[in-house]
């Protein structure tokens, strides 16, 4: 006579159990062959054509387009301002965002990365604008980008020993397009195409491998890795990629065709 132990019995029934659900779940998923043809692509929706009702999400909405609408324009324009060598008033913003020496990747992240965020400032507005109409907010856009493109000079002097000139051109990029695409700023587009002819003497011709990656030069040891990192697999292809999309412009397809 065969004893099942208490252990036994139960191991079993979870594997039994496990293949019967197994087993339902493939037949739930399974869709049975459909001969269609498709009229037209799939389209995203407008902004204007989407509204959110009273709730939570709303409320998270409304109260990050606040934020952003109150957002001290010369402070956000300080650093570019700083590093072109232009008066730049305005509050520090603090944190990573700010030009500041006293960076110190053992000890202090202050200045990390100026300006960074920059350009996901001027995209959540220019979204924000499509959503709700609000003129004030388009302004605000439409002024952030003019005392941005005003600091845009032919060498790119912000980028200039910059850490991470591929992360923030990146975020710059975006804003600039969201501000043309959902806020009609009449001056975006110039503005991308000076700033991506300006950032491209600071990136790499091509993506790097490993190897070549850890040859660059790098200004700081604790950054060096994720730096160059995301600026070599970027700058060769994705971060050339957007400004030609955007502007149609064969200089940026000709760059972002450039093989590793």
């Amino acid at each position: 006579m065969n004893v099942t132990s208490r252990r036994h019995f139960l191991r079993t029934a979870a594997i039994t159990a496990d293949a019967a659900l197994g087993g339902h779940s493939l037949r739930a998923w399974a869709v049975p062959r459909v001969e269609a043809s498709v009229d037209s692509p799939l389209a995203v929706f407008e902004y204007s054509q989407v509204q959110l009702l009273e709730g939570l999400l709303r409320e998270q909405f409304e109260n990050n387009h606040k934020v952003f609408v109150n957002l001290d324009e010369d402070g956000l324009l300080k650093p570019f301002r700083q590093r072109r060598g232009m008066p730049a008033p305005g509050p520090y913003l603090g944190g990573w965002y700010d030009d500041s020496a006293d960076f110190d990747p053992a000890n202090n992240f202050h200045g990390f990365i100026p300006a960074h965020s920059f350009g996901q400032y001027v995209s959540g507005l220019a979204r924000a604008y499509a959503v709700t109409g609000s003129k004030s907010t388009q302004v605000k856009v439409h002024r952030l980008v003019r005392g941005y493109a005003e600091t845009v000079e032919p060498t790119g002097k912000f980028y200039a020993d910059f850490r991470l000139p591929g992360y923030t051109f990146d975020k710059t990029c975006c804003g600039l397009i969201d501000a043309h695409e959902f806020a009609a700023d009449p001056i975006a587009l110039d503005g991308l195409k000076r700033s991506t002819d300006a950032v491209l003497p600071h990136l790499p011709k091509k993506a790097l491998s490993r190897a070549e990656q850890e040859a660059r030069p790098h200004k700081a040891t604790a950054t060096s890795q994720s730096s160059q990192d995301w600026v070599a697999q970027s700058a060769g292809r994705w971060l050339t990629f957007r400004p030609f999309s955007a502007l149609h412009d064969e200089t940026y397809r000709l760059y972002h065709k450039v093989e590793a």
